[in-house]
């Protein structure tokens, strides 16, 4: 949580955090491992060099690009804002004002519902939606983002 914790003002904190499901990046990374597994194969038994090397190399690229994404995406809720941060090589962040946040959606498919893990949809009124998908918990993050912006807005109303 550095990144998230290096863009917030002095004196807030994070009081809840999302995160990828490893459940939801199972595939790929299976894919990359049987990818390399594959290549070596191709590389002791056969013939074909070239194609044993791209095999491993591609599931190589592959595993490490999911492994890259599980560390460099983070979510985070604060008392007053909800920040997230994407990015391996250009990494970006985007920070909802929780009283920006209009709505939150989760999408789940047969497997997220499983294994609990779905895609987060949060719109804001004059900000553009924000759509991240694989969120381990997405209805815990629905639900405390919800209560928090809740608090926020009886504070509003209590402070005027």
């Amino acid at each position: 949580m550095r990144r998230v914790e290096s863009t917030l003002p002095p004196g807030e904190r994070v009081v809840y955090e999302g995160h990828l499901s490893m459940w939801a990046m199972g595939p790929w990374l299976s894919l990359g491992i049987v990818m390399m597994v594959w290549g070596v194969l191709l590389g002791c038994l056969g013939d074909a060099a070239l194609s044993a090397v791209l095999l491993f190399g591609g599931g190589l690229l592959m595993f490490g690009v999911v492994i890259a994404l599980l560390l460099t995406t983070q979510l985070a809720l604060t008392r007053r804002r909800m920040i997230a941060t994407f990015g391996i090589f250009k990494p970006r962040s985007v920070m909802f004002d929780l009283g920006e946040v209009r709505r939150v959606h989760v999408r789940q498919g047969p497997m997220g519902g499983i294994f609990d893990y779905g895609t987060l949809v949060i719109g804001g009124g004059s900000a553009p939606t924000l759509r991240i998908a694989g969120i381990e918990k997405p209805f815990t993050f629905r639900e405390r983002l919800t209560r928090l912006r809740d608090a926020l807005a009886l504070q509003m109303k209590m402070a005027a």
